[in-house]
């Protein structure tokens, strides 16, 4: 009888390391909101070092799964003579679906706000690099002409 605990210990800490990871998107969210940099680039280091644990391990599945005679994890299921084992191992199969796509949700999601957020800030970068229209009142342009007064900017005013 084949014993698949290797399989399974890799498998659960598999599910671990996609729970960080999810927690960490969801953190990754709130700052996007709150719009702290600061806050974000210290998430990328952490995701990071997530993202190598999850390639180690997926190697290690790989690894362990050539052991089974190069069979899928689908297979390794059919395959299982113990209903207990087979349980245990679609519930392994079904968590990682679910965190892996709860992972692809939170991921859409932030890349979402984040791309909204560079809208606003270049709606607002367009606003303040627009020409300013002239005045009714006086401007030094009635009194000391100059060439395309009218294409100053608000930050070319400001200087």
């Amino acid at each position: 009888m084949t014993t698949y605990e290797p399989l399974k210990a890799i498998l659960h800490e598999m599910i671990l390391v996609y729970e960080k990871l999810l927690e960490l998107g969801k953190e990754k969210q709130a700052t996007i909101i709150k719009g702290d940099p600061e806050a974000l680039l210290s998430i990328f280091p952490k995701e990071s070092a997530l993202l190598k644990e999850i390639r180690q391990l997926e190697e290690k599945r790989q690894e362990e799964t050539l052991s089974y005679q190069s069979l899928s994890l689908s297979q390794i299921i059919d395959g299982s003579s113990s209903i207990a084992e087979k349980d245990e191992l679609l519930f392994y199969q079904s968590t990682l679906k679910e965190k892996l796509k709860g992972l692809v949700d939170q991921h859409q999601l932030n890349q979402e706000l984040i791309e909204n957020s560079l809208v606003y800030i270049n709606s607002m970068l367009a606003l303040y690099t627009q020409p300013q229209e002239s005045s009714n009142t006086y401007t030094a342009s009635k009194h000391f002409p100059r060439e395309n007064n009218q294409s100053r900017s608000f930050f070319d005013a400001k200087v």
